[in-house]
């Protein structure tokens, strides 16, 4: 997955090089872009924020996650139904 914090709102993009890009609008300190892709990750999903977490790339706009319940052909069909999701969240 690649992230972008600190974005104008917080959107899953679609792919990028094979994987899935993300926007989000918090910053990247203290572990609240990690935060916040774990909560988009699991809107998307359709499932508990507490199902989602970021395993590795904490300080890296390339990360990888874990989704607990799911496999990864799981979770790529279900993300690849919806082209970009906007949560809605922006900057003030």
């Amino acid at each position: 997955m690649r992230v972008k914090p600190g974005a104008k709102q917080d959107t899953l993009t679609g792919a990028y090089g094979g994987r899935l890009k993300m926007t989000v609008v918090a910053p990247p300190e203290k572990g609240k872009a990690n935060d916040a892709v774990a909560r988009v990750l699991a809107g998307a999903l359709n499932l508990a924020t507490s199902r989602v977490s970021v395993v590795s790339g904490h300080t890296s706009p390339d990360k990888t996650v874990f989704v607990d319940g799911c496999s990864a052909a799981d979770v790529r069909r279900r993300l690849e139904k919806m082209p970009r999701i906007s949560t809605g969240a922006q900057k003030a």
